[in-house]
């Protein structure tokens, strides 16, 4: 069974990119284009990564890392942000990544690769 990945982000464009750059991984990628579509998604479902932009019109990306490890326990997450605000991506355990937006393509897959390790 492949790796699961649910790629969270508001923004249709990047949703889009996403599925591109994970096309012919071989990883099974779920979309969820709002806060509350990727709480349900992993409530009702499981996931090895979350991958989820930090700002989101009904809630804030770092409050999915928390649902994500309190459902999954050890799955890693990747941040991707356009706002960089006073983060401090070493406080989130859980965390295997975290990238300021425009994204480096070969870098998050290079992440997502070792995330699913």
């Amino acid at each position: 069974m492949p790796k699961q990945i649910l790629v969270a982000d508001d923004d249709p464009v990047l949703l889009g990119l996403y599925s591109r750059m994970l096309a012919g991984t071989g990883y099974a990628v779920s979309r969820a284009s709002s806060f509350a579509e990727a709480t349900a998604l992993i409530n009702s479902h499981n996931y090895d990564l979350l991958v989820t932009d930090l700002v989101f019109p009904d809630g804030v990306g770092t409050d999915l890392i928390t649902i994500f490890e309190r459902k999954q326990g050890c799955a890693k997450c990747i941040l991707v942000t356009g706002a960089a605000p006073e983060l401090d991506p070493d406080k989130i355990p859980v965390l295997a990544a975290y990238f300021e937006k425009p994204l480096d393509a070969d870098a998050f897959l290079a992440a997502v690769t070792k995330a699913l390790a």
